[in-house]
């Protein structure tokens, strides 16, 4: 059996140091790219700007400055135009004024995750567990090797393809 918190602490362990690079979102998910920005071109032929780790998160997640919420999952669902405010106002926030790095990874048995980064900023990721449906994806961009996917509050059986 998998001890879903040592198999996150240990496949987001290369994260420490690294700096938060790029914020974004594809509908409500939250996409964030750590590391140093490189090019790549996609499957349609688009050239785009990745980082060396990805994180996309589609469960529930909150982001802290020294204990004050700056944002939630909330701030990306509704219009498109309310997502793409928050896009832009969470990009000032944590991408303006120096990078966040991260400075410590911490897991659940119940597939959450907290990433502690500099300038007193904390994002803490808590899965739905709902069966089947994903809660969050880390993976390296452009590299073919399985992601860590979290499933139900669980390690997918297709993190170790």
């Amino acid at each position: 059996m998998i001890d879903t918190r040592s198999e996150i602490e240990r496949r987001l362990s290369v994260l420490r140091g690294l700096e938060l690079s790029g914020m974004n979102h594809a509908a409500d998910m939250l996409t964030l790219s750590f590391g140093p920005l490189r090019q790549v071109t996609n499957f349609k032929g688009t050239v785009k700007y990745v980082g060396a780790w990805a994180l996309h998160i589609q469960c529930v997640w909150r982001l802290e400055k020294v204990g004050c919420v700056v944002a939630t999952e909330d701030d990306l669902r509704g219009p498109d135009e309310k997502a793409h405010a928050s896009t832009h106002r969470l990009q000032g926030v944590l991408l303006a004024n120096g990078l966040a790095a991260v400075e410590a990874v911490t897991a659940d048995e119940a597939g959450g995750v907290k990433l502690s980064l500099s300038r007193g900023f904390c994002l803490t990721v808590i899965p739905d567990g709902r069966v089947d449906e994903e809660d969050w994806r880390f993976f390296a961009p452009g590299v073919d090797a399985a992601h860590l996917v979290i499933k139900g509050g669980t390690v997918a059986p297709e993190s170790f393809d």
